[in-house]
Formats: C-alpha cells, structure tokens, sequence
C-alpha cells in the first residue's frame, strides 16, 4: 500500500475481526500511514516492511516483495488484498475466513473473487465507504481473473500475471466465486489525485499493463450517475446483480471512440 490512511482502519479491522493475520508491505507512505501501522503491531498486524518509493508505480517490483514475503509466511492460507478492498464469502453469515476453511474441506487450493465496484455519487464523500456507498457496477474483463486467495503449500504464484491470476501445476480453483467489494475512489476529489499524473514504471508498461488508467485527466474522471449503476438493498447485503458486466471501468464509459476496433483493442488489455 501507499497513501492508504482512509482506508486503514476499516481494512484491518475486517481482518482482526476474523482473527485473520496481517502482513503488509508500505511503499514509503507519506500521509500518517507509517505511524498508524507501527501503533498496530502486536495486533494481528505481526509483520511490516517497507519498499521504496521511487516516484513511480511499479508494479513487478511490487509483486516480487509480495512473492517473497509470501515464502516467508507459515500460514495455511495466503489471502491478497489491497487496501481499498472488502474481501467476503459469497454465503451469508459466513466469515472469509470460515468460508476459506470450507474451501478446503472439500479439496480446493484456490478461491477466485468477484469484482464488484462501488463508486460515489459526483457530489459525495465517503466517510465510511461500506456503508455509504451502495452504488456499483461487476468489473469483469475477463472470466476468473482474481485469483486472490490460495492454500500456501500449493506453490502457486501471479507474480506474471499482474498479481491476478494464479500459476502453478496442482491449482484446484473452487467453483464458487467469493466477492471482492473494490472502493476504487471515495469521491470526485480523491478519484482526481488518485489517478491524474500517475507515473507508472516503463517494465510495466512493456508488459502491457496499466493501459486502462494511463493518460486520465479530471474530465475523464468524471463520476457516473447512480442511474448507470446496481445498488445494493443495504451495506451486509452479499445479493450483487451480475448481469450488464463490464470490462471497462467507469472513466472510459464516456470515453470518445474514434471506431469499434479501438475500443475492443483497449478491452483486451490485461487489467492491471
């Protein structure tokens, strides 16, 4: 994480709530997010690193540190999430954690996550985001491509493949998908910061990554009408309306296109 104070304490007190541990890797946060997560250690918070920062979003460097404090771990399981994620079981009244174990009762190594995310309306600041903001879209570019809880011993990696997708020769993906509830940005203001000007490394881009969030400005940023989105009957609801997927997120609904076959070239781009 970098710069994710906002979301903090809700993230880990998911987590702690599950008795689920935490591990977390700072990319050289500058906004209070250091001092916060030193007050969390002793916690379910049992281990904290840092990378540097070097004006630029890396991604493989990112998931090498990931991939390497992964071969540090004991645990059973390894669950990926970034800050700004809500990580669930599909099954009401069952807990991630309880939903995992049951994954594993019955033979799988690998739980793949559903998409799901909330946007605030143009005129909204999201205080608490779970429940305020109830309005979203399913994000889904392409079937089973978040791949983001696995059994550890199974030896797997997406280190590859963005962070996403899983590899490895004895990977067992359940077939029921979890949820992933992603609060992409918490308002009009904070989707302008987040995204305008952000450098990403050159390695990623000759990866092909990043190209849906390269190149954005404040007026393509725009945020949706509710009208274009599903609501959730209330904030605990896991009922999410998968028809009218999308594969593109919402700054390229109203995007110009010269032609089809430019919009179909950017959709086939990895998500990254």
């Amino acid at each position: 994480m970098r710069n994710e104070l906002a979301h903090l304490p809700r993230v880990l007190g998911d987590f702690y709530s599950q008795g689920i541990d935490v591990a977390i890797i700072d990319h050289e946060s500058d906004d209070g997010t250091q001092e916060y997560l030193r007050s969390q250690l002793g916690t379910q918070l049992f281990h904290l690193e840092s990378l540097a920062w070097r004006g630029e979003f890396d991604l493989t460097a990112q998931l090498h540190a990931k991939h390497a404090l992964i071969q540090k771990l004991q645990h059973d399981w390894v669950i990926h999430s970034d800050a700004d994620e809500w990580m669930q079981s599909p099954r009401p009244n069952e807990s991630l954690k309880e939903g995992l174990a049951r994954l594993d009762k019955e033979g799988f190594n690998v739980a793949n996550f559903n998409e799901f995310v909330f946007v605030p309306s143009p005129k909204q600041h999201a205080k608490d985001c779970r429940r305020e903001l109830l309005h979203y879209y399913f994000f889904e570019p392409k079937p089973m491509r978040l791949m983001r809880a696995w059994k550890r011993e199974a030896n797997l990696s997406s280190v590859e493949h963005g962070g996403h997708i899983l590899k490895g020769p004895h990977m067992k993906v359940a077939h029921e998908d979890f949820i992933l509830r992603h609060y992409i940005v918490l308002s009009q203001a904070h989707a302008i910061s987040k995204y305008t000007g952000r450098v990403f490394s050159n390695r990623d881009i000759k990866r092909g990554w990043h190209g849906n969030r390269m190149g954005l400005n404040p007026e393509s940023l725009r945020l949706p009408d509710n009208s274009l989105l599903k609501v959730l009957p209330n904030w605990s609801s896991v009922e999410f309306d998968k028809t009218s997927r999308r594969d593109l997120h919402f700054w390229h609904w109203i995007a110009d296109w010269p032609d089809r076959a430019t919009e179909d070239a950017y959709v086939n781009q990895e998500d990254y």
